[in-house]
């Protein structure tokens, strides 16, 4: 088995999500984002986890991540605060 888990740091939630070799779900998480954004990851990996077993913990293979922030800084303050962002 090997899982890959998807990361989204949005503006208002962070999603995770826990994938097999097949694209299927075997596991969601939803939690709000934090001001520091580091502790709305950790929170969201720490509820994608809880729903697997230790195998599939440990078959973990690729941890991909995404977010919107630079993006949504862009379009709000232009491209010099976006980059000291």
């Amino acid at each position: 088995m090997r899982l890959r888990i998807g990361i989204d740091v949005g503006g208002t939630h962070t999603d995770a999500v826990i994938l097999d070799e097949n694209n299927k779900i075997m596991s969601v998480a939803k939690v709000d984002t934090t001001q520091d954004v580091t502790s709305g990851i950790y929170n969201a990996l720490e509820s994608v986890l809880s729903n697997v077993d230790i195998t599939a913990k440990m078959s973990i293979r690729a941890v991909m991540f995404g977010t919107t922030h630079f993006t949504t800084q862009l379009l709000k303050d232009g491209i010099l605060h976006a980059l000291v962002y």
